[in-house]
């Protein structure tokens, strides 16, 4: 009998990581200090890609393959900062008009990244209002590049998945952060091609924010109410692709805590990595304790559970980074 996963041929992971190859980069995976001895913990650091977050894998696939007629039109998204920056980004590589759709409070930092990219971007009171700013642009005849639900963006998050197989190949956890879903999609169908059933994937979701587990529990794309401060793990709903294939491929959802996961950042911060709160997450599942206990059964520190965390993000609020710092010092 065929595993769930296979029926996701279409998406072409393997094939789109050998184009984005010498474009992303091919990010490190270093070892960690760990809070628990049972568990050998190493990080995937997306934070050190291009534009500084995974992002700009999805975005440059989607550029990549867009016809002569939407290169002249433009492309354009709604976002409320790394994917916006990728976006501008890769649009620029390519030469690609970009229309960033954000969120008025999105970080400044990121606006500005958007708009010293080249990009026009479009400032809207809130996350819906830059939806509605989109869709409007998309009507007009600019081609959407969606964040997360979107074949292109998935088969480029994915090649995440297919560097951690290369790089780790004896991991036996790996964890993924969980916005709308693109990055664990493509991570976990990536994973599952490479190792099959031997392998455990798991999601790091704000818990005031779980519509991708609210959305597998359902099998379509659930509204939510946000009551999570992690900018870029909020959107209001998760992609039907991104359920779709998360349900045939993810383990589990950890749900999370905003404190778990900024208390991740700042170990991650005191380690010297550059990390915004959302990069962190995936991290704060081992650092909070929340491993599903099953998984440590009969480890011990001579035989640890393997785990690998995806940090998936490096633009962190200028303040919120210094903030994160001067505690630091000030507990030193």
């Amino acid at each position: 009998m065929d595993e769930p996963w296979t029926r996701w041929e279409g998406i072409r992971i393997e094939e789109r990581a050998v184009r984005l190859a010498g474009v992303v980069r091919e990010t490190p995976l270093v070892a960690l200090p760990s809070p628990d001895p049972r568990v050998s913990l190493r990080a995937k650091l997306e934070n050190r890609q291009e534009t500084g977050s995974f992002k700009a894998r999805g975005a440059w696939n989607q550029i990549d393959q867009l016809t002569p007629a939407q290169r002249a039109a433009g492309v354009v998204c709604a976002s409320s900062g790394n994917h916006g920056k990728a976006l501008a980004w890769a649009a620029r590589m390519g030469g690609v008009p970009a229309t960033i759709c954000m969120p008025a409070n999105a970080y400044p930092n990121k606006i500005e990244a958007c708009r010293a990219e080249g990009a026009t971007v479009v400032l809207a009171q809130t996350r819906e209002g830059a939806d509605l700013e989109c869709r409007a642009r998309v009507a007009a005849g600019l081609t959407l590049v969606h964040p997360y639900d979107a074949q292109r963006t998935v088969e480029g998050a994915g090649s995440v998945g297919v560097e951690i197989a290369r790089q780790a190949p004896d991991a036996e956890v790996v964890v993924v952060c969980v916005g709308g879903g693109g990055l664990v999609s493509g991570v976990s169908l990536a994973l599952r091609r490479a190792f099959g059933r031997r392998i455990v994937v798991l999601g790091a979701e704000p818990e005031g924010a779980p519509s991708l587990a609210l959305g597998m529990a359902q099998g379509s794309p659930v509204h939510i109410e946000v009551r999570s401060k992690i900018q870029g793990l909020t959107p209001t709903f998760s992609g039907q692709l991104n359920i779709d294939v998360a349900r045939d491929c993810l383990d589990a959802i950890v749900q999370l805590t905003d404190e778990d996961i900024h208390a991740a950042q700042e170990e991650l911060v005191r380690l010297g990595e550059v990390v915004e709160p959302a990069g962190a997450a995936a991290c704060a599942v081992v650092r909070s304790g929340r491993l599903p206990s099953n998984l440590l059964d009969g480890r011990s520190a001579s035989d640890p559970l393997r785990v690998v965390v995806v940090v998936s993000g490096g633009n962190p609020d200028p303040a919120q980074l210094a903030a994160v710092r001067a505690r630091l010092a000030g507990s030193a």
